[in-house]
């Protein structure tokens, strides 16, 4: 049954003024998190030069973020509803700060990975308290416009990640370089902690939960098992301990799912609610979103790496150069909205195929231009690919979760989430094997062009995968808020 909320998160209690600058603040936390994501794939080069980072350190330096990050999320927001989402929210910021500065001084590669994985436990302690935070902070006729300011914090993040990690790395702030992407965190990160101290009320639910700790210690060793190999096997030259492992992830995830099944039966809290996967739309889309977005981020890791480690650009000329591909998402983002109620799953399909195009005509432009690419050659592509991926994103949740119950809508959005974050670690490491296994042997335009390949390849099973999605039924509906990540 749905939860019940103390008297603390009754908004009628709490001044208009005081809630909505709460949510400014929770906003600037959120756009932190976001553009940290976004700028490090930039950075690599220069990480690489400073630390003398192996290739598999600079994957897990990216993949190892979203991997705690999916891994906490669900959890997290479990954690919020019993011991406090103000609580919560406060400690996630607060850890986020002491990983960013961890991260900004690492020594070494290896502080540095410790330091990402951090990040993003942290991370995902404190963003799923944002979404709880609006909806019992808000009466329902607010909750529309905070929503909206949701989105919009969203997509400026997203667009202004890159640009934002050039101008700072170019910079050299205080003779930084790199760190400064990681140290900017401190003084956004003290103010938002203060604020949040100042403006944000307790909020939490009446009914104790138990934890679902054995949960997420399964799930985290099934997810290790998949990405320790792929990531660490090219790079040692794929001993028998790499497909060992591999093989042992199935009865790792079997395992997983047997235990959720068996809490749910005790009328325990699992950490993924099974009676979900019993819905077509749910697992279909589910199977959809980790497929798309394992071609997302690995492309961007790729592309960084080749503009200025192969091609000599600048990170300032590499950020700037993937401005089309942001507006895109920002234009194709905003349009999604409407056309979502005409087209329903069909979105998908369409936005993944423009997607994959998009990774075509950037394969034939870099194919053509050779040693003389410029960013001008990168336009086209960039925008296509943005404009599928602007209409991909805000719409899977959308379709996923319409047959969604209402007591379950929380679980299923965050379980969501946690997939697109996996997809993320996982394309990571796939695309790291393609790329790096080929750019041994040949050119990084070369190895580029392989890696847009697996690129196509990817978008167009996901588009596949959304014909199998099944349409809603007649009068089905998100519950409100299901989908604000």
């Amino acid at each position: 049954m749905p939860l019940k909320e103390s008297a603390s998160s009754d908004p009628s209690v709490e001044p208009a003024r005081r809630r909505w600058l709460g949510l400014w603040v929770m906003m600037l936390a959120m756009v932190m998190d976001l553009i940290d994501v976004a700028i490090v794939s930039l950075a690599l080069p220069s990480i690489q030069a400073d630390l003398n980072a192996s290739p598999a350190a600079l994957e897990w330096i990216v993949a190892g973020y979203p991997l705690t990050f999916g891994v906490m999320l669900v959890t997290g927001g479990r954690m919020g509803d019993a011991l406090g989402r103000r609580r919560m929210f406060l400690w996630g910021v607060a850890g986020f700060i002491v990983a960013s500065a961890l991260c900004g001084l690492a020594p070494n590669a290896e502080v540095l990975i410790v330091s990402r994985l951090a990040q993003g436990v942290f991370a995902g302690l404190m963003t799923p308290q944002i979404l709880s935070m609006i909806q019992v902070a808000f009466t329902p006729d607010e909750r529309p416009k905070a929503y909206a300011i949701f989105g919009a914090a969203s997509g400026i993040a997203q667009v202004s990640g890159p640009l934002v990690g050039g101008l700072l790395i170019e910079a050299d702030l205080f003779g930084y370089g790199w760190r400064a992407i990681f140290l900017i965190n401190l003084p956004i990160g003290i103010l938002t902690l203060i604020a949040s101290v100042i403006l944000l009320r307790e909020s939490k639910s009446e009914e104790a939960q138990r934890f679902d700790f054995p949960g997420v210690g399964l799930l985290t060793l099934a997810l290790l098992l998949v990405l320790y190999p792929l990531i660490q096997g090219r790079e040692l030259g794929w001993p028998l301990w790499a497909f060992v492992m591999l093989a042992t992830a199935v009865p790792a995830f079997a395992l997983f799912a047997w235990y959720q099944g068996r809490r749910d039966r005790r009328m325990a809290t699992p950490l993924v609610p099974p009676r979900l996967f019993k819905q077509r739309a749910f697992t279909g889309g589910l199977l959809t979103g980790i497929t798309f977005f394992i071609g997302v981020t690995g492309f961007l890791v790729v592309l960084a790496i080749t503009l200025q480690t192969g091609l000599g650009f600048s990170a300032l000329h590499a950020g700037l150069s993937l401005l089309p591909y942001a507006l895109g998402i920002a234009a194709a983002a905003g349009a999604s909205f409407g056309l979502v109620p005409k087209l329903g799953r069909l979105l998908i399909v369409i936005g993944a195929l423009i997607k994959a195009v998009g990774m075509a005509v950037l394969m034939v432009m870099v194919t053509g231009a050779g040693e003389g690419l410029t960013s001008w050659h990168l336009v086209p592509g960039l925008l296509i690919a943005g404009i599928g991926m602007g209409l991909v994103s805000p719409t899977i949740a959308d379709i996923v979760l319409v047959g969604v119950r209402s007591e379950d809508a929380g679980a299923a959005s965050g379980i969501l989430i946690t997939a697109g974050q996996l997809g993320a670690a996982i394309g990571v490491a796939l695309i790291g094997v393609v790329y790096f296994g080929t750019l041994s042997a040949g050119s990084y335009l070369g190895a580029f062009g392989n890696a847009l390949l697996f690129q196509i390849a990817v978008f167009v099973l996901s588009a596949l995968l959304a014909l199998l999605v099944p349409k809603p039924a007649p009068g089905a509906r998100v519950e409100p808020g299901a989908h604000a990540f």
